[in-house]
């Protein structure tokens, strides 16, 4: 007599993990997270800013929800089984969260089209999407709608930027202990006490939510264990060859999203590869790219762009694991060892190039000194023009948004050629953040440059309250207009 062996567990449906119930429980850790974020803004920023928080979200949703109709109608489809199974809410959510509070309500608007739209719809609706959806909606304001922000918040650095101004590599530990304070140290950086992008900041409520998403099925917790442990392990090599502290590799995880994008991006089970090996590969790849695009390139995260990367590739990687089983463990192993191997080999190079930068920091009353001896984004020169004993220099000087990706502060330098004395500076155009960094405009401001001549080495000035890198980009083009005319 034949004897079958028959495991039940596979095929017993559980109602709690269908698609729907896991996607309810995203929907309430995703605002677990929000409420977080707005309990912070209410505390330290006033009502106003839950507000526009709300706004946001409000604004993503709704649009999302218009173009999932409009679709619908256009296609034919039945628009109840539609809008039911498309799970337009958890996208919405997710874009909202990787954008600063900030943000106006016409980026988010037209970022959500994007993200619904081209990032799923056009793919063939959920679980057709190449790429995370979110991620391409994020990516529109990256690349077009940077400079769209509305909220009157501190134009200060964020982590992430101000550590990119710095060249990604601190070695003095005095500078590294000063530029860790201004945002309470990595603790704070673990709790998320801080502004920034308004579901990104808290590393502890993102490992709460996750752990009880991976407890629950929710999500596969070795994508984010092995990314978090990937960049972790490339970052402490840098440090090692470098000879700076384990605060670095800290800091790379802390900051910028990547604890977010690890538990509910990377995690996306249509945008990443389906067999266990393909995960782990997948999320190799991802944090190497990750940490390469932060040391070598323009953007500052280096996170919803590394996602994309690894999205495109994610098809290409199923193929090569697809069928392999527990017979194959020598050939998935090597493949993971390969991928780490390449992985180390890349980020260790890319770290190897990197050289300090001069960090500036204000002083305990705000001043800003004009000669520092900072040499990170510095302005540049567009244009030059004579008129008698004046030389004005028309300047462009990176600002917050230049920090984030956006564009330059324009300014005009005007000074006497015979005394080499600032005679006055203007505001061509003023790209910071509005009724905040946009106050250099302001007369009372910059007639403190008046009079500032090429020996006064110790002159400073005082910054805007709340806009640090706003004030030090005009400082830098007077310093740069001083240095040109005295050579």
């Amino acid at each position: 007599m034949m004897k079958f062996f028959v495991k039940v567990s596979p095929n017993n449906r559980d109602k709690d993990h269908s698609t729907h119930g896991i996607m309810m429980e995203l929907t309430v850790g995703l605002l677990a997270v929000f409420v977080f974020a707005m309990v912070f803004y209410n505390q330290e920023y006033g009502f106003n800013y839950v507000l526009h928080g709300l706004g946001l979200m409000g604004t993503s949703i709704g649009v999302a929800l218009v173009t999932e109709v409009l679709y619908a109608l256009a296609t034919k489809k039945a628009l109840g089984s539609h809008l039911k199974n498309s799970f337009t809410l958890v996208t919405a959510i997710i874009l909202t969260l990787t954008v600063p509070i900030g943000t106006s309500f016409f980026a988010i608007g037209v970022a959500s089209f994007f993200a619904i739209f081209f990032g799923k719809l056009v793919f063939g609706g959920f679980g057709h999407n190449i790429f995370n959806p979110a991620g391409v909606g994020r990516m529109v304001i990256f690349a077009t709608l940077v400079g769209s922000t509305t909220a009157d918040i501190t134009t200060s650095a964020t982590p992430i930027s101000a550590m990119k101004n710095a060249g990604w590599m601190i070695k003095d530990a005095a500078v590294t202990e000063k530029f860790l304070e201004q945002f309470g140290g990595l603790t704070n950086l673990f709790v998320g006490w801080y502004p920034g992008a308004i579901g990104e900041t808290s590393a502890l409520v993102i490992l709460l939510v996750g752990l009880y998403l991976a407890y629950r099925k929710v999500l596969d917790w070795k994508v984010p264990v092995v990314y978090v442990g990937s960049v972790f392990l490339f970052t402490t090599v840098i440090a090692l060859v470098n000879g700076i502290g384990l605060w670095y590799p800290m800091f790379h995880i802390l900051s910028g999203g990547l604890m977010f994008g690890a538990v509910f991006m990377a995690t996306d089970p249509v945008t990443n590869p389906t067999t266990i090996s393909g995960r782990i590969i997948f999320s190799i790849g991802f944090a190497m790219f990750t940490v390469l695009i932060r040391l070598q390139s323009n953007l500052p995260g280096g996170v919803v762009y590394a996602l994309l990367i690894m999205n495109m590739v994610s098809p290409l990687i199923d193929k090569l694991t697809d069928g392999w089983s527990i017979y194959s463990v020598k050939k998935y192993t090597l493949a993971i060892v390969a991928t780490f191997v390449l992985g180390l080999a890349v980020t260790f190079f890319a770290g190897s190039e990197l050289e300090p930068k001069a960090v500036e920091f204000p002083s305990e009353d705000g001043g800003i000194k004009i000669f520092s001896d900072s040499t990170a984004n510095l302005p540049e020169i567009l244009e030059t023009v004579e008129e008698g004993d004046l030389v004005t220099y028309k300047i462009s000087a990176p600002g917050y948004h230049a920090l984030e990706g956006g564009d330059a502060n324009i300014l005009k330098v005007t000074l006497n050629k015979a005394t080499k004395t600032v005679d006055s500076v203007t505001v061509v155009q003023a790209n910071d953040t509005p009724e905040l960094g946009t106050r250099i405009e302001e007369e009372s401001f910059l007639e403190q440059f008046k009079g500032i001549t090429f020996d006064d080495k110790e002159a400073s000035i005082d910054a805007i309250s709340g806009a640090t890198v706003s004030s030090t980009s005009v400082a830098k083009a007077v310093r740069i207009a001083i240095e040109e005319i005295g050579k």
